[in-house]
């Protein structure tokens, strides 16, 4: 059967699907590149650095985009070992995480994109968390998991890249080259049936949590990205703009800026894995208008040779899943311009500063540095993105005045539906976001500080309960508390502070350590105390063992 909007004239159905886009209304995530199609069509979209297994080419045009999901959703269902529960995707940082997500989210699954840098074990409880039932998986990022009792009772479904299956399952690849014409064009289930996708955060008790993303979360309020000023009187630019990035796709920041893009109708170029030069080779040789990194990778780009490198296409800068440092912001505005007629620059460029997380979707607010003439420097300004509404409350939980610090709530299309297997997440549709913040007149705000329970190390959430509870198990330690100090690259870097036991060995603690917890989460320094401090409860004081060990470093050996 014929959908309606097959029926309409090309240009009809384009605007309709351009409309259908811009307010999210009843899109369903299966459905989206099938609607990118009808908006964009041949317009191109991806360019990715390795192909997909058993499908296209390195360069996808929004049309490609559709037709590599319809075969994807066939294959999968005709393996089955998929029904309307979660799936894990297990694979390298591709443009396919995207792909399988969409398609099993076509017929009906809930995809859950796992991160490949996680340990086993830390694999292995997001999977118990989640309630996976099948896995998606490359074979050689997978083996780890499958070692593991969670991982080897799962089916498991090869992609065809990371070498021979180490184990037997359905081959994705195989079968896309042996069915070419086999295709699922349309999601099976009405856009408020489906239950979008899962994404892993951290937990503030010691155990993951697998947040539930509806398409109204990932989608509903994308028209925040074609309103955003970046120093264009219409936003991002369809077919015009082209935005590069390096970003891991199984992060919201990542996920979010690949969809946001494609949303918007933009190309994108996707570097799997983030290196310094190679940037700044590509943005010299490809001449992109927007780059996309964390804090991180800008200081990173600066320590490269930036401030001597060619980026003057580079019209917005983006940065997010961490505070960026105002003076670096102000750098890389004057890398980039405004404009280049005859090849010349004019003024600095933009620079967005996003602020977002997973429960939220992904971006919700921005800081932002606008574009000025050389030689002078705007205001930066913070607001919340269309689509969002804020509010800052007191310990009471009553909202306060302008001007006044307290914890920062948001609501909107994008806050998540909860945690799988725990509760909604959010009282009223308010979400707590745990940071400190002062609303200011017409929307604005100014961030105060974040929650010591939540620490940001190279633009990943780390929360300091999840990784104690991994650690605590060294037979030397008595009790341990994860601190974070500041670091001019990483944002903040982990400290442990330890009561030990006889016989501790710093070193072969952080040694012991690389083995349970993924780089990003490990404790890279050891700080020895007689006691933690506690607070009239007699938990731990989370603030004075942050301060204990920020004074001892400080203080040196």
């Amino acid at each position: 059967m014929r959908r309606l909007q097959d029926l309409l004239p090309g240009s009809l159905r384009a605007a309709n699907a351009r409309l259908r886009l811009l307010f999210g209304s009843g899109l369903a995530l299966g459905d989206l590149t099938r609607v990118l199609s009808d908006a964009f069509g041949e317009r191109p979209a991806i360019a990715a650095a390795t192909p997909t297994p058993g499908l296209a080419d390195r360069a996808r045009t929004y049309a490609d985009l559709e037709d590599d999901v319809a075969r994807l959703a066939a294959a999968h269902g005709a393996s089955g070992q998929i029904g309307p529960s979660p799936v894990a995707i297990l694979c390298a940082n591709r443009v396919d995480i995207l792909l399988h997500a969409l398609a099993l989210a076509r017929i009906g699954a809930v995809p859950l994109p796992l991160n490949h840098r996680l340990r086993a074990e830390e694999q292995a409880a997001a999977l118990r968390v989640a309630g996976v039932r099948a896995i998606v998986a490359d074979s050689d990022v997978a083996a780890p998991l499958l070692a593991s009792p969670a991982g080897a009772a799962l089916p498991i479904l090869w992609t065809g890249a990371g070498g021979p299956p180490p184990r037997e399952g359905f081959e994705v690849a195989g079968w896309l080259g042996a069915h070419p014409e086999e295709r699922i064009a349309s999601s099976t289930l009405a856009p408020g049936e489906e239950p979008g996708l899962l994404l892993c955060t951290s937990g503030t008790t010691g155990l993951p949590k697998v947040a539930r993303l509806p398409s109204r979360s990932l989608l509903g309020a994308i028209g925040r990205l074609h309103a955003l000023p970046v120093g264009r009187q219409s936003g991002l630019r369809g077919g015009r703009d082209v935005i590069l990035a390096a970003l891991p796709l199984t992060h919201v920041m990542g996920l979010a800026t690949l969809l946001g893009a494609l949303c918007a109708g933009v190309k994108f170029i996707h570097l799997e894995r983030f290196d310094a030069a190679l940037v700044l080779a590509r943005i010299a040789a490809e001449q992109p208008n927007v780059f996309v990194g964390v804090p991180t990778m800008y200081a990173d780009l600066e320590a490269a040779g930036a401030a001597d490198a060619d980026l003057s296409s580079i019209e917005l800068w983006v940065s997010a899943a961490d505070a960026m440092p105002p003076d670096r912001a102000r750098r890389f505005q004057q890398y980039g311009a405004l404009a280049r007629p005859k090849g010349r620059k004019l003024g600095t460029a933009g620079f967005a500063d996003v602020y977002g997380m997973v429960e939220l979707g992904g971006p919700a607010a921005v800081r932002f540095y606008p574009p000025a003439p050389r030689g002078r420097e705007l205001p930066a300004v913070g607001f919340v993105l269309p689509g969002f509404s804020a509010r800052v409350v007191g310990p009471d939980g009553r909202r306060l005045r302008m001007g006044m610090a307290g914890e920062l709530q948001l609501s909107g299309a994008g806050v998540f539906a909860g945690y799988q297997g725990g509760d909604g997440g959010s009282e009223g549709g308010w979400f707590a976001t745990g940071d400190l913040a002062r609303l200011g007149p017409v929307g604005t705000f100014a961030f105060v500080g974040r929650s010591v329970d939540r620490l940001k190390v190279g633009g990943f959430s780390v929360f300091p309960a999840e990784v104690e509870a991994e650690l605590r198990g060294h037979p030397a330690v008595a009790e341990l508390a994860i601190a974070g100090v500041p670091d001019a690259r990483l944002g903040e870097r982990l400290v442990a502070v330890v009561v030990p036991r006889p016989g501790f060995d710093p070193g072969e603690f952080l040694r012991w350590a690389e083995g349970r917890v993924a780089p990003y989460r490990r404790p890279r320094e050891v700080v020895e105390v007689t006691a933690l401090p506690a607070g009239k409860n007699g938990k731990l004081d989370r603030r004075a063992a942050t301060r204990m060990a920020r004074e001892r470093l400080a203080a040196g050996p």
